[in-house]
């Protein structure tokens, strides 16, 4: 059974992830499909496991680097003012 995609967004996704892992365009949909359906396949405890590894990597980032996280995350309106951005989206 063939595959037809019409959709420009993906075919340039898919040539994309072919290109940068040196795949065939068949292999790139099939490497991003079987990823996905791994992800599904995964217990609750290995989702567990692999926030924990992940969050465990972010404390070590954080004490590498001397950063303290933060409290909570800027609004888009504070970022826009760090920036220095207008009411025109010009800085």
């Amino acid at each position: 059974m063939a595959l037809n995609i019409k959709d420009p967004e993906t075919e340039k996704a898919v040539r994309t992830l072919a290109k940068r892992r040196g795949l065939t365009l068949t292999q790139a949909v099939r490497h991003a499909v079987r990823s996905e359906l791994d992800k599904d396949e995964l217990s609750e405890a290995e989702k567990e496991q692999r926030v924990a590894a992940a969050m465990a990597r972010m404390e070590e980032f954080y004490r590498k680097y001397d950063i303290q996280p933060a409290e909570r995350s800027k609004t888009k309106q504070e970022m826009d003012d760090i920036i220095g951005y207008d009411e025109n989206g010009m800085w």
